[in-house]
């Protein structure tokens, strides 16, 4: 059986480039962004959903918290298909249409607290796009939405 919340979520994002040794080169991105969206239970798995208006449109996100592993989906102004599992590295498209690049993602660490009363997810992982390396850490702060 399924259960279907009306959810706030913050997503607090930090984004480093790194140079050839792997140390922070510059100033990190970092991004702080507040939307409404639904949390989906189901006996296995947590469904995250929300949209974002970015600079280049829409962008809808879901996020699926199975067990040890986190799928990220993106549709809209960026295209992104990724699963997390602590430890491993995946490959995948990184897409701003109409550009696609190669994108290669290791997962240093997942840690979530979120249930049907809020928590957050946390996640830490690199991602080398087109031969740029970037180190991610990224926070989602969930709460049940107070919509009238």
């Amino acid at each position: 059986m399924a259960y279907i919340y009306d959810f706030e979520y913050t997503v607090h994002s930090v984004i480093d480039n790194l140079n050839e040794v792997g140390l922070p080169d510059g100033e990190p991105e970092i991004s702080i962004t507040t939307v409404k969206g639904f949390l989906k239970r189901t006996d296995d798995a947590l469904l995250i959903t929300y949209a974002e208006q970015m600079d280049g449109g829409k962008l809808l996100t879901d996020i699926e918290i199975s067990g040890d592993s986190v799928s990220l989906r993106r549709r809209g102004s960026v295209v992104f298909d990724v699963t997390f599992r602590e430890g491993e590295t995946l490959s995948t498209v990184y897409s701003v249409p109409p550009y696609s690049f190669d994108c290669a993602v290791r997962t240093r660490r997942i840690r979530n607290s979120i249930t049907k009363e809020g928590g957050e997810l946390n996640l830490l992982y690199s991602m080398n796009i087109g031969g740029q390396e970037k180190n991610v850490r990224m926070k989602i702060s969930a709460r049940p939405s107070t919509r009238a």
